[in-house]
């Protein structure tokens, strides 16, 4: 009997060891959909930062082109001169 006992405890123990690991995995899994959850929104933050820096990176692209096309045309423009 009291052999049954003891092994009733230990098995209540492990039990209690068990369900104690279980519900910190519970919490970490919370806190870890939380962590996500705020990734998700950085990364949505992130994509438009990328899709605005690219916008500014293509009108710059433009502008570079126009000055070098006028920087050629003023270029030329001197060249005739001076050959006058």
């Amino acid at each position: 009997m009291d052999e049954t006992k003891a092994m009733l405890n230990a098995i209540l123990e492990n039990q209690q060891m068990t369900n104690a690991k279980l519900e910190a995995m519970q919490m970490d899994i919370h806190h870890m959909k939380g962590d996500i959850v705020k990734l998700q929104q950085d990364m949505t933050i992130v994509k438009q930062d990328i899709s605005d820096i690219k916008s500014g990176q293509e009108r710059q692209d433009r502008i570079l082109e126009s000055l070098a096309l006028r920087s050629l045309e003023q270029e030329a423009i001197l060249r005739e001169m001076r050959r006058v």
